[in-house]
């Protein structure tokens, strides 16, 4: 989000985020925000962990139970500080694997556990499908995290489509073993590679439709969507009133981002 640390919007006492909503057919419950991890660490912002876990402890006392993290953001440090703070059970974290090969993704999820000192995750995506050819060359990623899956490591499986649309979509929304996505959507249509915001949209609504749990990423563009308060707010409604995502990504590395956002949340919440 912008570094301006902009201000709460309405007026009053903030209130936390009450809704949950069953995460497709994954058995989670998942608040309607999630944090993305993605800039904290070497990426952009270079937050210590005990940083990143007093903002992500704020955004669970504001009622986010949800957290977005991958190997390549180099934020598990981030996720495992601040689990030792909170209970395992309060939260719902998602992380990602880069690896292309059976042995890799079964080896990526056991150093996940390590990594974040947990006894299972919650959500492992395969990192950065943007086409059914790259689906189709990582087949066996996907079915080792099958294997964990039935091994008791990880709850649900999925994948990023990260900047794709078009065929990627639909093979999303007929694959069996697939159960969440994550996927860019945001108010400009930005950073989309092979369609348009009108023509993902209906692919977005046909996954969600197919019982798949949906969470939208890149809702501020990267920064590109942070110019003012009003932008940011613009950006993050717009992404939270599409009635066929269950969660939305929202990038936060201040506490007055995690306010700002809660409030807009709970605005929403309060509409409902």
């Amino acid at each position: 989000m912008a570094t301006m640390s902009p201000p709460t919007p309405g007026t009053g006492v903030l209130r936390p985020l009450t809704q949950r909503l069953p995460y497709g057919g994954t058995g989670l419950s998942v608040s309607r925000l999630c944090w993305g991890t993605g800039l904290m660490a070497v990426l952009r912002h270079n937050l210590s962990t005990q940083e990143a876990a007093g903002i992500l402890r704020r955004g669970l006392e504001l009622g986010v139970n949800f957290w977005d993290t991958a190997d390549g953001y180099k934020t598990h440090p981030h996720v495992a500080e601040t689990l030792r703070h909170v209970s395992r059970d309060e939260v719902v974290i998602s992380t990602k694997t880069p690896s292309k090969t059976a042995e890799g993704a079964a080896a990526d999820v056991d150093r996940y556990l390590r990594e974040l000192e947990i006894g299972h995750l919650d959500v492992v995506l395969l990192h950065g499908i943007e086409t059914v050819e790259e689906l189709e060359a990582r087949a066996g990623a996907l079915e080792a995290l099958q294997r964990a899956k039935e091994a008791g490591k990880l709850r649900a499986v999925g994948l990023s489509t990260h900047l794709g649309s078009g065929a990627i979509m639909q093979a999303c929304a007929e694959h069996p073993e697939i159960e969440v996505i994550l996927t860019t959507v945001n108010r400009d249509g930005l950073m989309l590679k092979t369609a348009s915001l009108a023509e993902h949209l209906p692919l977005v609504r046909r996954v969600y439709d197919a019982g798949k749990a949906i969470c939208l990423m890149k809702t501020l563009a990267q920064g590109r969507l942070t110019n003012t308060p009003e932008e940011v707010r613009q950006a993050i409604q717009y992404n939270l009133r599409l009635p066929y995502a269950h969660s939305v990504c929202v990038g936060v590395n201040s506490v007055p981002e995690v306010e700002f956002a809660v409030a807009l949340a709970a605005e929403e919440e309060g509409r409902s």
